[in-house]
């Protein structure tokens, strides 16, 4: 994507996060074999911003060792949020796991 593209799609989306009234819940990947790259970062910001409630998840987690993915979620939370005060969580989309815990706090903000 262009520079300008990227630009027109940051425009609509802070604006569509801003605006949008009906949004119980803002569910943000990110990929847990990375540091968050400056479109994450700025995607982050946006979210933030809101002050809407957010879930953020550590999406491609069957792509490390299982025993890495637990510091690999700190490291982004620490990077991205270092306050704590958003919930960061591993995630699998293709293999389907840990999504368990993902499911649960999706349902406790759309009851």
């Amino acid at each position: 994507m262009s520079k300008q593209e990227q630009i027109r799609v940051g425009n609509f989306i802070e604006e569509y996060l801003s605006k949008s009234k009906n949004i119980a819940l803002i569910v943000f990947f990110i990929d847990i074999r990375h540091s968050p790259t400056e479109n994450d970062k700025l995607m982050y910001r946006y979210i933030i911003d809101t002050n809407k409630p957010c879930l953020v998840l550590a999406n491609k987690a069957d792509k490390i060792a299982v025993t890495k993915v637990n510091n690999a979620v700190y490291n982004l939370q620490n990077e991205l949020n270092p306050l704590k005060d958003i919930l960061f969580l591993p995630f699998s989309a293709e293999r389907k796991i840990y999504t368990e815990k993902t499911w649960e706090e999706i349902e406790r903000f759309i009851s």
